[in-house]
């Protein structure tokens, strides 16, 4: 077994993260500093270390649904005391975030002991839908709808993309039903803004074909058996 997929494999950190560590010299294998992300590895006989912390193999793997409330920070830890999602949490398993969203918007986000699956879910190539429901103050008119569509420029040389599923009206807001594929950073907000669009509120409804279901902002359950075919299904698909 590859070294840096067997550190990905332990829910510890991502497999971009363990290629990282490795070759930041972190990772031991049997006291001896290895340098290569694809040395192979026993991982049953040999002892792997990241940073000195003893690597373990997950007999088996958790991945869990949390209803992410606005303010909290989608990290482990943060230097500026601000809440995390982990905060909402148990302890154990020792789970990864897949993916991420930014404090203020809220919704639906996966966290995973299964490396493979995480790295299948963010990769852009697999291109895993996302539904959000954003709040703003006017209609989006069909130009811009075909512009968002087609792909507009949203700063740092990157273009934003969305699928526009529906709009309606409810009192004073619009709620904008949209699908993303791509996954660039705060590319909901960045469409918006360079749309000249007001964006009063994000929250994400859907991942793949996982919704919140009952779940009330803050609270957390693992998958269905349902869901859970359902990633076994596009994971082997892909």
């Amino acid at each position: 077994m590859k070294l840096f997929k067997f550190i990905s494999s332990s829910g510890i950190v991502s497999r971009r993260k363990a290629q990282e560590s490795i070759q930041l010299a972190m990772v031991t294998v049997n006291n001896v500093l290895v340098m290569d992300p694809f040395e192979e590895i026993d991982p049953v006989k040999d002892d792997i270390r990241l940073d000195d912390q003893k690597i373990i193999l997950n007999a088996s793997n958790t991945t869990i649904i949390l209803y992410k409330p606005k303010g909290f920070i989608s990290s482990r830890s943060d230097e500026m005391g601000r809440k995390t999602i982990f905060d909402l949490l148990p302890r154990k398993p020792f789970l990864n975030h897949v993916g991420r969203l930014d404090k203020d918007t809220t919704g639906i986000i996966l966290l995973t002991n299964d490396g493979d699956l995480s790295q299948f879910l963010t990769h852009p190539k697999n291109k895993i839908p996302k539904e959000y429901i954003a709040k703003t103050d006017q209609l989006i008119s069909e130009k811009i709808i075909k512009k968002i569509e087609k792909g507009i420029f949203i700063g740092s040389g990157e273009r934003g993309r969305a699928k526009i599923i529906s709009q309606e009206k409810i009192k004073n807001t619009i709620n904008v039903n949209m699908i993303l594929k791509q996954g660039k950073k705060n590319e909901i907000r960045r469409i918006f803004k360079f749309s000249g669009l007001n964006l009063i509120e994000l929250k994400r409804v859907k991942f793949g074909n996982i919704t919140l279901d009952q779940l009330r902002e803050g609270q957390w359950r693992e998958l269905t058996k349902k869901e859970k075919q359902y990633l076994d299904k596009i994971t082997r698909k892909g």
